[in-house]
């Protein structure tokens, strides 16, 4: 089936079961782990912490409230920051498990207004609504009578769009919208929990139905009804393929790291996010300037760097840049201080005078450094980007450095989505910084370290034009660059041909294949 052609219904996904709580951030499921389904827990109130309005907490339970993002509001920041990433990435569906009923009285602060108005400000026309399904079948009276009139909308005319489906006990979604001319005019879709096959068609004006891992056998009788289905905990090979079998559409795990589990994932590698349940998945790349940047190598530190270098030597007309990019990396299962970032340089030798802002291993976020004397000590600064808890530092990916006073100045902010920034460093440098580029270094990990830098929407893709291993050459030490996509995405590789990219181990200037 040509990508054309298939439709949301037609095609089955990897969803992130707790999506706040995994040790990969949202950033790096979405971009790295090519994640297009992802489950947050909302409440109204949370221990020791101050009432809302107009927001929910996001955590799974009391005992268990370890989040990486602390609101509802932060979530769809980064939503945001998505949409400025990838505005024609697929369609994202945010499975929001509502813990808690909402306010009766729709003026109150927590009510079903409250959530849609907050919805409609942060993701606005990307939005795609029960409204939308609705249109698709004019004289259709329900969802469900739409679906069967119409079917569902394409992938081609949902890029770009966010679907925002409410699942939990029937009693709490019912203070959401109590009858279907309500739910009809919400920003959300509704689900119904699902433990038997009767449960099938239920309520017209449900058309998403949600299971455990021990009923996934019924998402059968969803697909064949013309509905979508999503199961969670979906944990093991076994009950995965029992979800494949089962033909069940979003496919819920705690295994993010397709690496580490390789089969649990649903991504090709093109890169498409998805598997069709009939055929072939689609030979198709989802739009966005990315580039992979692999390197096996020592680390970016102390007297002496060790790292893959992709950059442009800068004349002294237009020395002064501003590069705003964001990176991602596997974060989970990997060394703690592998790097990759964008940096600025007096020279090629190892111990050149540079600054950089990196995103570094696990957990740690975004940080800069910087060498002032030519074979001297590096240096660090780390800062919180965000109030204390509103997001974990593995959140923020969006790096942005600035070189100017003719290449002497160099000055590194970081941000959530790419429009608020703070200042990290900056630093006036005796020499100019005349090489400037992007950097991955693996810390000395032998199966070595991959990043993804893409470039936002509304800013220039750099001229960066050469590559160099930076630092004394060990037999063992190589990378590539790919921007063309032939194998950015292939991230679950490591042991097979990245880990020795005989086919093209540089990139080839002559055929402008980098760039």
């Amino acid at each position: 089936m040509s990508y054309v052609d298939l439709a949301y219904d037609d095609v089955r996904q990897k969803s992130c079961h707790n999506a706040f709580q995994r040790h990969e951030g949202i950033y790096d499921q979405v971009v790295y782990w090519r994640v297009r389904s992802l489950e947050i827990d909302l409440h109204r109130s949370k221990p020791f912490r101050s009432s809302l309005r107009g927001d929910w907490y996001v955590y799974h339970s009391v005992l268990d409230d370890f989040t990486s993002v602390d609101k509802l509001s932060g979530v769809l920041e980064i939503c945001r920051g998505i949409q400025r990433a990838i505005p024609r990435h697929e369609v994202i569906t945010l499975f929001l498990d509502i813990k808690d009923p909402f306010h009766v009285t729709a003026s109150a602060s927590q009510s079903w207004r409250a959530l849609d108005r907050l919805l409609a400000s942060r993701l606005g026309d990307d939005l795609y609504r029960p409204a939308d399904l609705l249109a698709r079948a004019p004289g259709a009276s329900t969802l469900q009578e739409a679906v069967a009139a119409s079917g569902w909308p394409s992938l081609a005319d949902l890029r770009g769009k966010f679907l925002v489906v409410l699942t939990g006990p029937a009693d709490d979604l019912g203070t959401y919208a109590r009858t279907g001319a309500a739910a009809k005019r919400r920003m959300a879709f509704l689900s119904a929990s699902m433990s038997s096959a009767g449960d099938v068609p239920g309520d017209p004006h449900i058309v998403f139905y949600n299971m455990d891992g021990e009923h996934v056998g019924l998402a059968s009788h969803v697909r064949a009804a013309g509905f979508v289905s999503r199961a969670y905990y979906v944990d093991s090979p076994s009950r995965w393929r029992q979800a494949v079998d089962s033909r069940c559409h979003h496919i819920a795990t705690d295994n993010v790291n397709a690496r580490e589990d390789p089969w649990a994932t649903t991504t090709g590698a093109d890169g498409f996010p998805f598997r069709a349940l009939d055929g072939p998945a689609p030979a198709v790349v989802e739009p966005g300037n990315v580039c992979g940047v692999w390197a096996r190598s020592g680390d970016i530190w102390s007297d002496r760097d060790s790292f893959l270098f992709h950059f442009e030597e800068c004349s002294s007309d237009r020395i002064d840049n501003t590069y705003e990019l964001y990176v991602c990396n596997p974060n989970s299962a990997v060394d703690d201080w592998i790097k990759g970032g964008v940096v600025a340089r007096s020279g090629l030798d190892p111990g050149s005078p540079y600054l950089g802002v990196f995103r570094v291993g696990e957990k740690h976020g975004i940080r800069v450094q910087y060498r002032v004397a030519r074979n001297g000590p590096s240096t660090a600064i780390e800062r919180r980007l965000a109030p204390e808890g509103r997001f974990e530092s593995d959140t923020l990916v969006f790096v942005r450095l600035r070189i100017t006073r003719d290449g002497h100045r160099a000055r590194a902010w970081g941000s959530v989505r790419g429009r608020s920034w703070t200042e990290i460093g900056i630093y006036d440098f005796p020499v100019p910084l005349v090489f400037q580029g992007i950097g991955v270094s693996s810390h000395g990990q032998q199966r070595g370290a991959k990043f993804l830098f893409g470039v936002p929407r509304d800013r220039p893709r750099p001229r960066f034009d050469r590559t160099r291993f930076i630092g004394k050459r060990d037999p063992s030490d190589r990378g590539w660059v790919d921007w063309e996509g032939e194998r950015r995405w292939r991230v679950s590789g490591f042991s097979g041909p990245e880990r020795d990219p005989s086919r093209r181990q540089w990139p080839n200037r002559r055929s402008g294949r980098v760039w």
